[in-house]
């Protein structure tokens, strides 16, 4: 079988201040690098050797990676960013429980509200989801059985994809998402996701 594995970033400030954030550029906080450190000490992470390793360019996953890797060649795969919260980054939900663009956006279960001057729950999906089937499809053919893949990327976007590649487990985006610093090894026969266990 080949394999893909999903590491979600470290830790970040606005993860400590419970903000919204996606777009945001921000760097890992000292507790996120202590944090990736640890893990990498227990042996956690998949060896890079032969892998085709991939992050979203944004400077968290790029440190999570280096941390992990080393100065280690990967593509960056922009698709894969997180949420586009638009007007909402950088506030937390006691700041804006007062908005009414924020309560019509929480609200929606359709996930067609977009943020102001961000995405919508459906696009982001889309977004997602176009981005995992270019990894998908190299796993493809007779040629690529034995292929691995890395992706340091954020943890709403790991959620969207185990989701979509086991939608049989009956768990949602929140009951999907890692924690920092975590994620998922998923298994493939001819590039269709098989089983998956936790990093």
């Amino acid at each position: 079988m080949s394999k893909i594995h999903l590491i979600r970033h470290g830790t970040t400030e606005a993860n400590i201040a419970l903000r919204y954030y996606g777009s945001t550029d921000l760097p890992l906080a000292n507790q996120g690098v202590d944090g990736i450190s640890q893990l990498v000490l227990k042996g956690i992470y998949p060896s890079a050797d032969g892998a085709f390793c991939y992050t979203t360019g944004l400077m968290r996953t790029e440190q999570t990676f280096f941390l992990i890797y080393g100065c280690r060649e990967h593509q960056q795969i922009a698709a894969l960013r997180e949420y586009h919260f638009g007007d909402f980054e950088m506030k937390s939900h006691n700041e804006l429980e007062e908005n009414q663009a924020y309560l019509s956006w929480i609200q929606d279960r359709e996930g067609l509200t977009p943020c102001p001057n961000g995405e919508s729950p459906k696009e982001f999906r889309a977004r997602v989801k176009a981005g995992f089937e270019m990894i998908l499809g190299s796993h493809q053919g007779k040629e690529a059985r034995d292929r691995k893949s890395i992706i340091v990327c954020h943890g709403g976007v790991i959620s969207i994809i185990m989701e979509m590649c086991f939608p049989n487990e009956g768990k949602n985006v929140f009951q999907w998402q890692p924690e920092p610093g975590r994620g998922y090894t998923i298994s493939l026969e001819e590039g269709k996701a098989v089983v998956y266990e936790a990093i």
